[in-house]
């Protein structure tokens, strides 16, 4: 385990599972003169397949191995090219974190995976992803807007419990399963709806991306931005510029990115929105 004093920097790339399991990590992360989300965490264990156990009781919640660090901002999971699970509560109350970014083979998340990270704003989920616990995203006051994958064809319960800042939502083709109170408390999502006219959620959420391309647009497009997001440093308005910047000048690279700069452009938008306020849009 290396550190950066300098950048807080915090970076793992060998022996992760003693590290994790060992209190090494507890006791840097809990360092008295490390303040309140001043540090990024980059595991790299090319490896490693699972993070935490999937079978932990809501009691010993917080002997999950990122569970409760007031320290972390960002964590970087892209280098665990082998992990697969990440366990209960395993980023659980941790509420200065802003961004996680996922490795593209992981296939599943435990429960309150993120629970009570209120500072998450958003998140990219890998295409593989096919099992997620309950309460995933609960209590994630911040989090604004999720892609999930085509792959997923049920959401556990309370999901999105408490999400009040959620007003974008994708929901999957494939999705025939919603558990109890997936939507509780997304008191943004809720006004949206019936602003629009519908008394329920889910089919207001279904008729806005109701037709496939657009949706696949949205999709494509959401996951990119989010995944530049996440490794951009800076404040959120500058890690929107940052990531406005990465995307291509003209239509020459791809269709979706060339039709989405044309709507862009006549849209008048700051730029520092970002890509997801002009997607909503176009949508």
């Amino acid at each position: 385990m290396s550190v950066d004093a300098g950048a807080q920097e915090i970076v793992i790339d060998e022996d992760v599972d003693n590290v994790l399991h060992s209190g090494a990590l507890r006791e840097r992360l809990q360092d008295p003169s490390l303040g309140e989300g001043t540090v990024t965490l980059i595991i790299r264990d090319p490896n490693i397949t699972i993070i935490g156990d999937m079978n932990d009781d809501w009691d010993y919640r917080d002997e999950a191995p990122l569970f409760g660090y007031k320290s972390l901002l960002h964590v970087n999971l892209k280098g665990c090219t082998q992990l697969t699970q990440l366990g209960d509560f395993v980023f659980g109350d941790c509420s200065s974190l802003t961004s996680v970014t996922l490795p593209d083979g992981l296939t599943q998340l435990g429960d309150c995976v993120f629970d009570r990270c209120s500072s998450l704003t958003s998140v990219t989920l890998p295409d593989g992803l096919t099992q997620l616990g309950y309460r995933v995203f609960m209590e994630c006051s911040s989090l604004t807007s999720v892609a999930l994958p085509d792959g997923l064809t049920q959401l556990g319960e309370g999901f999105f419990y408490g999400c009040s800042s959620l007003t974008s939502v994708a929901l999957p083709d494939g999705l025939t399963q919603l558990g109890d109170n997936v939507f509780f408390g997304c008191s943004s999502l809720t006004s949206a709806a019936t602003s629009a006219g519908f008394s329920d959620v889910v089919p207001y959420l279904r008729n806005r991306y109701k037709c496939i391309i657009l949706r696949k647009l949205f999709l494509r497009l959401l996951g990119k931005y989010n995944q530049v997001v996440n490794e951009a440093n800076g404040t959120e308005a500058e890690k929107h510029a940052i990531s406005l910047a990465n995307f291509p000048t003209d239509n020459s690279s791809s269709l979706d990115v060339g039709l989405f700069l044309l709507t862009m452009n006549a849209s008048g938008g700051d730029g520092v929105k970002g890509l997801v306020g002009y997607i909503l849009k176009f949508v």
